[in-house]
């Protein structure tokens, strides 16, 4: 007797193209990428987080307030442009199971 999870899964297959579906290394290459690019998020968020909190004892609490907003437009730019490389390096890995 089949789960109710093996029946959802086997009507799922009818409805994806056989030609699209990944292969287990690409499953891997996609997940590697997203690791990758969470690390490089990490990293670079450690940095801009320590800008900014070397900035807060250095300043007074108006100045800390004007930079912290740059700081903050700073990091959604940073972390943007990393998961827009990640995006596109996924999208070139599914692309390649064509």
């Amino acid at each position: 007797m089949k789960s109710a999870l093996e029946l959802a899964l086997e009507k799922t297959d009818d409805l994806v193209d056989k030609n699209t579906k990944l292969s287990p290394e690409q499953i891997e290459a996609i997940d590697q990428a997203r690791k990758e690019y969470e690390a490089k998020w990490a990293e670079q968020e450690i940095v801009l987080k320590g800008r900014i909190a070397k900035l807060q004892s250095e300043t007074d609490a108006e100045t800390f307030a004007e930079h912290s907003r740059q700081f903050q437009d700073e990091m959604k730019q940073v972390r943007d442009k990393i998961y827009t490389e990640r995006d596109e390096k996924i999208e070139k890995i599914r692309q390649e199971a064509g």
